[in-house]
């Protein structure tokens, strides 16, 4: 295998102890120490000391184009691993488990060699969630890393810290999403944190914004650095709208990575994400790289970290639906774009639910649309919008303008989120019968389990909301009835307890 010489990372990492306690005993804590200098960009070499929870090594099993066999793994090559006496452990690894098999007991200190090449960006990884997710060195030798693609690890407490030293040159910069003790210092509050999330190393740009206790650091490579004021800007914007939704923002620490490209896409991760912007007249079409920042900044609540389903793909209506319809109507709200935009937003995603539905050879459910989302990706983004805008209209309605979609998300924040408990359908069902004081059974029943038709409840949400609508097969347009100003349209759109 040939590797560049450019720069070399070294990472290493050693075990310390914590005080909590599993069983009656310590809970070991990994401590990564991660060295680069400037002889080779493309290599990584990690020297690690943890304890074993089972006799198995591993890396997130996820996140990379299924045709790389062994994924993630097919970057690294392990070169010995010992126990804490420094006795060789015999390791092979294991197609069907897709992991290593060590000859080891479980619970037990291991120390691992082991290099990762940085190759990745010589594959296509459109089937792996795009490459918005792939590691890379950009032009100005900036490295982007997903901590998936670095960390081999033992799975155990998901609530197993770490601490993460990087010794880099003096002019390098570090941006992680991880808790921050020194510029060169970060903690990782979890196997989750440790494994799924983003860093951006060298010579890039970066800024911190603070709202309350949640610290973002919008990260950009140098060819991108003329753009983090209208980032940050949006971002501003953004952050007081959600805490109105939810009721607070979380103590956290996030990152935002955003990068120069010829594609528009962006992907989230647990406290972090990356969107990619091309870089063409953006004070005009914030409709669409705005509503993308929104979109993956609100998925730090829905989808990722709070609002959740152990159905993960059952549940993309949800987590990818709602949060395009509160992303669009934050960006409305908070005056980042105009109404006609905004409507012309709506109008296009009942045209991509409408449009799936009539095209498809066989009918599916919502539901079950998540099992291939790459293949439904029309159907789950649009019909979730819908079903998100109907469910506002109806709330409202049925509460007399008490309550709305909102409230709605704010119980299922606080109820559930906040404790990390599963919400499956039917808790959904049940608040919101609670919230309202009437029965959504049948219409979940109907369109999301279920495969009826939206169109008729689309039609006749629109004009109980006050919204002239207006449809050719799969063209949608939506006006608003100028009879009625005080309309339920009217209050969605009108940020009055909007916090600023």
């Amino acid at each position: 295998m040939i590797i560049p010489k450019k720069v070399l990372l070294t990472i290493s990492i050693v075990l310390f102890s914590f005080t909590s306690y599993s069983l009656g005993r310590t809970i070991p804590i990994s401590k990564y120490h991660l060295k680069i200098s400037k002889e080779n960009l493309r290599v990584v070499e990690v020297n690690a000391s943890f304890e074993v929870q089972e006799s198995y090594l591993e890396m997130r099993p996820w996140g990379f184009p299924p045709e790389i066999e062994r994924g993630w793994a097919k970057f690294v090559d392990i070169k010995s691993v010992t126990d804490s006496k420094g006795e060789p452990i015999n390791f092979v690894w294991n197609d069907e488990l897709e992991k290593w098999k060590l000859d080891i007991s479980k619970n037990s200190l291991i120390n691992l060699n082991y290099q990762v090449e940085l190759s990745h960006d010589k594959y296509n990884w459109d089937a792996g969630g795009g490459i918005d997710g792939r590691p890379t060195v950009w032009k100005d030798n900036t490295i982007f890393w997903v901590s998936s693609a670095l960390i081999v690890f033992s799975e155990g407490h998901n609530n197993q810290k770490a601490e993460i030293t990087f010794d880099v040159p003096k002019d390098w910069k570090v941006s992680t999403a991880w808790v921050k003790l020194s510029n060169r210092k970060f903690v990782s509050n979890s196997i989750d944190e440790l494994i799924n999330n983003l860093i951006m190393i060298g010579h890039h740009e970066e800024r911190l914004i603070k709202h309350d206790n949640m610290s973002i650091t919008i990260a950009t490579p140098s060819n991108f650095k003329h753009r983090i004021d209208l980032i940050e800007q949006s971002l501003e914007k953004v952050l007081p709208a959600y805490k109105n939704i939810f009721g607070e923002l979380p103590t956290a620490n996030y990152l935002v990575c955003a990068s120069k490209n010829t594609i528009q896409d962006g992907e989230a991760y647990t406290n972090s994400f990356h969107q990619m912007f091309i870089d063409k007249d953006l004070e005009y079409n914030k409709m669409v790289w705005a509503n993308t920042l929104a979109h993956e900044m609100f998925h730090y609540w829905n989808g990722t970290n709070f609002i959740f389903s152990d159905d993960y793909a059952g549940n993309y209506w949800f987590s990818e639906g709602f949060t395009n319809y509160y992303s669009s109507l934050t960006l409305l709200r908070t005056g980042i774009i105009n109404e006609e935009e905004y409507l012309r937003f709506l109008a296009f995603q009942f045209s991509k639910l409408h449009y799936s539905q009539i095209n498809s050879n066989e009918k599916t459910s919502l539901i079950e649309a998540g099992k291939s989302k790459i293949n439904n990706w029309h159907f789950i983004y649009g019909g979730g919008t819908s079903i998100a805008f109907i469910l506002d209209v109806q709330i409202r309605s049925n509460t007399k303008g008490r309550k709305s979609l909102d409230d709605f998300m704010k119980v299922l924040y606080s109820k559930y989120g906040k404790l990390y408990k599963s919400i499956s359908i039917e808790i959904q069902i049940e608040e919101l019968n609670h919230l309202t004081n009437s029965n959504f059974k049948s219409f979940y029943n109907d369109y999301i389990i279920g495969k009826d038709s939206l169109l008729d409840a689309i039609v006749k949400a629109c004009d109980k909301a006050g919204l002239a609508i207006s449809h050719y097969q799969s063209e949608f347009y939506l006006t608003p009835k100028k009879d009625k100003p005080d309309s339920i349209y009217q209050s969605i759109i009108t940020p009055t307890r909007y916090i600023d």
